[in-house]
């Protein structure tokens, strides 16, 4: 294709870096199967501060917001456990979360889990300036890239101070660069 057929097919750079963006959002979407669990299924987690569905939801929007194919729903799950003994401790993230919830499901026409996973994206993505979605996104982060299932996943040994320190332990061992 020559520069003259691109520059017909894609007018200008926004052009095509909102093709890109729009590209990726669809392309994550796809490889995103739906959430399997129910209202049920998160009922016998028996979260202290969250109901059923909000739980649900923020299993959902935590697996939307960091996407790995190859981890399990339970650990999802783990996250919305910690978010939920945080709501205990604090009244502020109660009211976070719970503006959240609200404004997901408002934004989805009534409930967000029953929209569509790029439907979802979009509503996420529309509040990502917002105090609940920074609560939600820091949370999400610190809870699941804790747990030693998601460290394999991304090769992460663990702490190496109790094995003598990464000196002696894979300070030079590193096969991707």
């Amino acid at each position: 294709m020559t520069t003259q057929e691109v520059s017909g097919w894609i007018s200008s750079r926004r052009e095509f870096l909102d093709l890109s963006r729009q590209w990726f959002v669809s392309a994550t979407a796809l490889a995103l199967c739906p959430l399997s669990l129910s209202a049920r299924d998160i009922e016998e987690l028996e979260l202290e501060h969250l109901d059923p569905r909000t739980g649900l939801l923020l299993t959902q929007a935590c697996r939307l917001l960091f996407p790995h194919d190859s981890l399990q729903e339970k650990v999802y799950i783990e996250v919305v456990k910690d978010i939920d003994a945080n709501l205990g401790a604090s009244e502020e993230a109660g009211a976070l979360i719970k503006k959240a919830s609200g404004d997901l499901n408002r934004d989805a026409g009534g409930d967000w889990m029953k929209a569509t996973v790029e439907q979802q994206l979009s509503t996420l993505q529309a509040h990502q300036q917002s105090d609940w979605f920074r609560f939600l996104r820091e949370r999400t982060i610190e809870s699941l890239y804790r747990n030693p299932v998601v460290w394999k996943l991304v090769g992460y040994e663990g702490s190496s101070i109790e094995h003598g320190g990464y000196l002696n332990r894979g300070f030079d061992d590193i096969d991707w660069l």
